[in-house]
């Protein structure tokens, strides 16, 4: 049987050692509650509980496969990816900005266009039914 490549055998290794003490953590917690414990033996137990009960964070983030640095790192990478957000936001917020500047210059513009059109038609309608007089004495 081969081993799976990348540090997939260790993390395996690791849940399943976790499982294996917690589920040992669990039977000793059961096996007290169903036998009492002498007084001479109580500090002992008292402190072995105490010192069970310390190590269950640890086997529970091992278990479930999260770290203190892999929760770092992501939410450091969480944070990148947030400020990313926010300039790609603020560009896509400045191009419709432009893009609407750009439409209301053209709006412009076409009026203007369309202004000279109607005018320049306009005059030469005048320049081929009423064409000037070349002498100042006639109309």
């Amino acid at each position: 049987m081969t081993l799976p490549k990348n540090g997939v055998a260790r993390e395996l290794r690791s849940y399943v050692g976790s499982l294996f003490i917690f589920v040992f953590i669990i039977g000793i917690i059961i096996t007290f509650v169903q036998y009492p414990v002498l007084e001479s033996n109580k500090e002992i137990v008292l402190m072995l509980i105490g010192s069970i009960a310390a190590s269950i964070p640890v086997l529970i983030s091992a278990i479930s496969g999260t770290k203190p640095d892999d929760i770092n790192a992501l939410k450091a990478d969480v944070q990148k990816r947030d400020h990313t957000i926010e300039m790609l936001v603020e560009s896509k917020d400045h191009l419709e900005s432009m893009v609407i500047n750009l439409q209301k210059e053209i709006l412009s513009n076409q009026d203007t266009m369309m202004d000279k059109i109607i005018l320049k038609a306009a005059m030469d309608y005048d320049d081929k039914n009423n064409p000037s007089c070349k002498c100042k004495d006639k109309k």
